[in-house]
């Protein structure tokens, strides 16, 4: 049982009180033990600094400090660096002013064209330029991304050998002893890979390391290159040739498995071309776009009509398109269910539209 308050005396000590002081409860007014205790596990000690903006101020810098203090051990010390003003000022650079240079980056065997954005010297952005034909101002993912390739802070500034920093005499002794070795069976172990090469002047001294050991190899592959269209072309005509689509000019576009508008050297080029006749104003007639695919592709989500099939069963597809259309070499191909009704539609709007028709495979 609590002990009762003098109820005379409480009155005449709130007759004294003010402001903060003002009491609360009958306990707070009497400071008994127990609600002493209560108090400060209620409010912690140092609990009002917070309502003070300078000890809030005093605080806070005493927790950063300690928390400063607790991950020192996790941090590192970075190099003391100077900045040192330009002794003879390129031209045309302005401190905080951006250059733009137009450039054109080597992809799948072509060249994109685009505009580097640059700040004393370091690019910063990439956008399409929209005077070059293959990109009309547009980019994608990996030419946003190829900043990286023209300036990363992060990229290895040595040459390294099982994660250890080598000098470049050490790569030219390593590489001469190879080259000997290789010398007496003419290259028969040595294996060339790269990318698609559209440099002269690399391709001219591979070939140069290809004339000095006949029996190297150089193999050139992209994870989606132009590797099979191009033998199709030399099936097709006898040499290697690089259809050029007329995108623009197509009334009814047939896409078999390609996803024009985001793989290839001209899938910029293409997705321009495509949207240019979704516009409604100022033309008579929008394109329809025919979709035949294994996987879900950005074009497919473009399409007016998409007909999803498996691998093997887009090529019997082709081959009986193709048929129906007049093709005598296509053979023959037994099509069922909803792959024989697309191909008799397919014709027919084909057959329609001959001569603004396109079939993209």
């Amino acid at each position: 049982m609590k002990e009762r308050h003098d109820i005379e005396a409480l009155r005449a000590r709130l007759d004294g009180t003010r402001g903060r002081e003002y009491w609360r409860s009958l306990e707070a007014v009497s400071e008994t033990p127990e609600f002493k205790e209560f108090l400060h596990r209620e409010f912690p000690q140092n609990a009002s600094e917070w309502l003070d903006p300078v000890g809030r101020r005093g605080f806070l810098r005493l927790m950063s400090a300690s928390l400063a203090l607790a991950g020192v051990s996790a941090c590192t010390r970075q190099p003391i660096e100077e900045l040192v003003p330009y002794v003879r000022q390129p031209e045309e650079l302005v401190p905080g002013k951006p250059l733009f240079y137009a450039t054109a980056m080597p992809f799948a065997g072509s060249g994109m064209g685009l505009l580097v954005e640059s700040h004393e010297g370091r690019p910063t952005k990439i956008e399409g330029n929209p005077d070059h034909p293959s990109s009309q101002g547009a980019t994608d993912i990996f030419a946003q991304a190829s900043i990286l390739g023209l300036y990363d802070p992060d990229r290895s500034q040595t040459i390294t050998n099982l994660g250890e920093i080598r000098p470049f005499e050490s790569f030219v002794d390593a590489m001469r002893s190879l080259a000997s070795a290789q010398t007496a069976k003419q290259g028969a172990g040595l294996r060339i890979l790269t990318e698609t090469v559209a440099s002269p002047t690399l391709a001219s001294q591979i070939d140069d390391i290809l004339k000095r050991f006949p029996m190297a190899k150089w193999v050139q592959w992209e994870p989606f290159g132009a590797h099979n269209s191009r033998e199709g072309s030399r099936l097709a005509f006898g040499e290697y040739v690089a259809p050029q689509y007329a995108i623009e000019k197509a009334d009814v576009i047939v896409a078999l498995d390609a996803d024009f508008m985001c793989e290839g050297p001209a899938a910029l080029r293409h997705a321009r071309a495509f949207a240019s006749r979704r516009r409604i104003e100022g033309l008579g007639t929008r394109n329809r776009l025919y979709a035949v695919e294994s996987t879900p592709t950005n074009t497919g989500t473009r399409a007016d009509h998409r007909l999803p099939l498996q691998p093997t069963q887009v090529e019997p597809l082709t081959r009986a398109l193709a048929g129906r259309l007049g093709v005598a070499a296509a053979g023959s191909a037994d099509l069922t269910g909803e792959a024989a009704t697309w191909v008799a539609a397919l014709a027919t709007d084909l057959q329609a539209n001959r001569g603004r028709s396109l079939v993209i495979a």
